[in-house]
């Protein structure tokens, strides 16, 4: 059966057509079908799943296709029809979008369908709403050798019934990794190779971005097509509308900024960040755009529109220091509570590259973190000096129940591969593998030895190793800052001041970046294991930990001098001080930038209060007397002393006992700011 193609790219109803051997003219329909095929590039994940879905031995008969805007599925499901009508099946196509306008009953669609194989694609599913489940439940009637394709962006809770779940595959649409992306290109007609490696960085691998890619190149030729030129940034702007059905300016310019700058939002952001809006309310408004992503908690945005908003928004003249800053003080306040997410995008506000090239990776189609599996330390041992593999491997083979841990993490790209690998412990923990003679101890002994004699021991992580596979940082730059963050995720040690890290099988570019990133190699640590050299390194980056040094970095670069560390303690007894002056809190270290005054201020309150609260719980009299002196406004000594009917020694001692609670009680929970 042939297929007839909708406006767009979607696809329409078919009814039944004339046998597949009969002459079929060659109409502006047909040739559309031919370019399009011509131009497709499917990828790999999606070629399995739909001949898994078209192979007669298999149980699959739903495979539900999923992904944000712009991902591929329209073009998928035309890919499906075309292979599904070459095997002989009738194809039968609907569109959500227009099922919905003309309200037709499902019943009286699927009610007259030709006798044989039926593959029906379902394109933009989600417009049906709540008709979705009404279509499950007739597709659940249909003959047992039909097969349905159907997209959209997230899938109706429990449109498909529970009896048909046996038989459904799912995939979100994967972005296309380089070298697809390349031949998409070619076939766009891009024929310049340094346009192909211009425009594939540029798309970050969603299709779409590519199709308008190639069509700039194609109108405005190769010297327009330039990294953070017009033409690319007035496309990522079409794109943007594209996906969106809006233009940027009809869209929510705030919160798309916010989202743009942080890289990752959640309700709690954007309620910190944007402290007059409703922050359930904006993260619904902003999840509700095909452009924007569910991560864990939290949404992202496609990194293509993220740059053409902050594009956008820096044109507009808004005030993107502020909001940086704003951004700052939220993701070092969630960092330094471990929030490790908050840690990595703190470095990528940072304009430092060093500080970014250990920390923060670019958005990548082809990298992820995972953990090291079983049978992978052969693999990772042929990286190193062959005397070095039998110390290296009792920290990647799988341990056994009695000696459970968490493995070690490992960049992989999506075809499987091993590029890197990397392990980081608080020095805590590589003190007891020294005292029960484990054998992972021999790498990391000498570094606590070290640790101790200097007195280092506060917030200090041990790094056994943190390797490469050959070749793999230039095969992709953003190996190296996902594998320190892999590795730093695991260690919990939310703000770590110290880092002792063994070389061993590192290139000269490693240590160039350790080097830009503070680390100096300490000489008295050089030894052989296993026959091999070993050497090591240590970074301080100073009292108030990873994430001030970044925190103090980006504000730095708005402009803002932040004053000399001080401990927690210091802080808060300065705030209690000062409780009722708006400027004097605003300007403590531990107050959020790019705030109003007022705002800076109540938020430094906020944290005194749970400081006492968190100090003095089983002391409800001493923090009475707190509250009283220093929450109360315009109280004096002599005030509260008059009405707690304490004498002048007594009421002193418990003011400086309480006192002393409450800074020991800061100090012992953080790091200075």
């Amino acid at each position: 059966m042939s297929i007839t193609l909708g406006p767009v790219g979607s696809l329409q109803h078919l009814t039944t057509r004339r046998a597949a051997d009969a002459a079929v003219p060659a109409t502006l329909a047909n040739l559309a079908n031919t370019v399009d095929e011509r131009r497709y590039v499917c990828p790999d994940a999606l070629s399995r799943r739909l001949d898994q879905l078209l192979d007669d031995t298999t149980d699959i008969r739903l495979l539900l296709l999923s992904g944000g805007g712009g991902s591929g599925k329209s073009a998928a499901l035309r890919e499906a029809a075309r292979r599904g009508e070459r095997g002989g099946y009738h194809v039968v196509a609907l569109d959500g979008r227009q099922m919905t306008a003309a309200g037709a009953r499902l019943t009286d669609i699927l009610g007259d369908l030709p006798a044989g194989g039926l593959l029906i694609i379902i394109d933009e599913l989600g417009h049906l709403g709540a008709r979705a489940q009404a279509l499950g439940r007739v597709l659940a009637s249909l003959p047992g050798e039909t097969r349905v394709v159907a997209a959209a962006p997230t899938h109706p809770e429990g449109w498909v019934p529970a009896d048909l779940a046996p038989l459904v595959a799912t995939l979100r649409m994967p972005a296309l990794d380089a070298g697809q992306s390349d031949e998409l290109l070619r076939r766009h007609g891009v024929t310049e190779a340094a346009a192909r490696t211009v425009v594939t960085e540029w798309a970050c691998g969603l299709p779409l971005a590519l199709v308008l890619g190639a069509a700039a190149w194609v109108e405005h030729g190769a010297a327009a097509i330039e990294p953070g030129g017009a033409v690319l940034a007035a496309t990522a702007g079409d794109l943007v509308g594209q996906v969106s059905g809006l233009a940027l300016d009809q869209l929510d310019s705030e919160l798309l900024e916010v989202a743009a700058v942080a890289g990752w939002v959640d309700e709690a952001m954007l309620a910190d960040v944007l402290p007059e809006r409703d922050g359930q309310a904006s993260l619904a408004l902003l999840s509700s755009y095909s452009f924007v992503e569910r991560s864990g908690a939290g949404l992202t945005l496609h990194p293509l529109v993220a740059h053409a908003v902050a594009e956008r928004v820096r044109h507009d003249g808004m005030q993107v220091p502020g909001l940086v800053l704003r951004i700052a003080s939220h993701l070092r306040d969630r960092a330094r509570a471990g929030d490790t997410r908050a840690l990595h995008q703190l470095a990528g506000l940072s304009e430092d590259p060093r500080l970014r090239a250990g920390m923060a990776p670019a958005p990548t189609a082809t990298l992820y973190g995972d953990d090291v599996r079983p049978g992978e330390a052969d693999e990772i041992g042929s990286w190193l000096p062959e005397g070095l593999a039998a110390a290296v491997r009792p920290w990647v083979d799988p341990p056994t129940p009695e000696t459970w841990r968490p493995p070690a993490q490992v960049v992989r790209h999506t075809d499987g591969r091993l590029l890197a690998i990397a392990l980081a412990l608080p020095l805590s923990d590589a003190v007891s593998l020294v005292r029960t003679e484990d054998p992972r101890a021999e790498l990391v002994a000498p570094l606590i030895d070290y640790a101790e004699r200097h007195g280092i021991s506060d917030r200090a992580v041990v790094s056994p190793f943190q390797l490469l596979a050959p070749g793999a940082a230039e095969e992709d730059p953003n190996v190296v800052p996902l594998r320190n963050g892999n590795a730093l995720r695991r260690c919990r040690v939310p703000n770590p001041r110290y880092d002792l890290v063994n070389e061993f099988g590192w290139t000269d570019g490693d240590r160039t970046i350790m080097t830009d990133c503070g680390y100096v190699e300490v000489p008295e640590l050089r030894r052989l294991v296993g026959g091999e050299e070993v050497r090591s390194w240590v970074a301080d980056v100073g009292p108030c930990g990873l994430v001030g040094l970044l925190f103090r970095s980006v504000a730095a670069e708005h402009g803002i001098d932040l004053p000399e560390p001080r401990t927690q303690g210091e802080l808060v007894l300065a705030a209690l001080d000062d409780f009722h002056d708006d400027a004097a809190l605003a300007t403590l270290p531990c107050a959020p930038l790019g705030h109003e005054t007022e705002h800076a201020a109540d938020r430094v309150r906020t944290w005194v209060r749970r400081t006492i609260l968190a100090a003095l719980h089983d002391q409800p009299d001493l923090a009475a007397l707190i509250e009283q002196r220093y929450l109360e406004p315009a109280a004096t000594h002599d005030q509260v002393m008059r009405s707690t009917f304490l004498s002048r020694a007594t009421y002193f001692r418990r003011i400086r006992t309480a006192r002393e609670v409450v800074a020991t009680t800061a100090d012992r929970v953080s790091a200075p700011v």
